[in-house]
């Protein structure tokens, strides 16, 4: 297997699309903004192979960036309720380019097959309701969209069952196998 970076980042451009899209037509309803981290703090695990894209964008950060980033992974403690150790003091993501899946749908209306007929979001947005224009069969359409394209990627590079780690153990992980800090 290649680099899998590559095929991630299309997969995660299609979230991005998604997402922006609906964010766009509901910035309103919509409390999601630079410096809005209500949904970081959540431990969240991710894939090995997103694990991987936040190593890369370590890797790439500034070294005082990157020092602060990997102490405060060291210290976060998952059942804490404390910030992801990749917000910086304003409350932005410091690695935002290189953020997993679920950062990057967290807060926009989710579908889920667990629960078909409910849509969950973060409790900050559509604080009135689901808003009348809110095409919800698009939204789940769109959704599983995002896992059929996962699984393709999956298969396409050949991944089998993926370690789940938080944000906080890849970048340690990272800083353990040689990310300078």
């Amino acid at each position: 297997m290649g680099d899998p970076l590559p095929r991630l980042r299309r997969h995660l451009a299609i979230l991005d699309r998604d997402v922006d899209a609906l964010v766009r037509a509901h910035r309103d309803a919509i409390a999601c903004r630079p410096g809005c981290s209500e949904c970081c703090h959540q431990t969240f695990r991710v894939s090995e192979i997103e694990g991987r894209l936040l190593a890369e964008g370590l890797a790439a950060a500034p070294a005082g960036l990157r020092a602060a980033i990997v102490a405060r992974a060291r210290a976060y403690r998952p059942d804490a309720r404390v910030a992801c150790p990749v917000l910086d003091e304003a409350g932005r993501c410091a690695l935002y380019d290189h953020r997993p899946r679920i950062c990057r749908k967290y807060g926009a209306p989710l579908w889920s097959a667990d629960r078909p007929h409910e849509l969950s979001t973060c409790r900050l947005n559509f604080r009135d309701g689901v808003p009348e224009d809110l095409d919800a069969e698009a939204l789940v359409e769109s959704q599983a969209g995002w896992a059929e394209d996962w699984i393709r990627l999956r298969e396409e590079l050949g991944l089998g069952p993926q370690e789940r780690r938080t944000i906080a153990a890849w970048i340690v992980a990272a800083a353990d196998v040689g990310v300078d800090v």
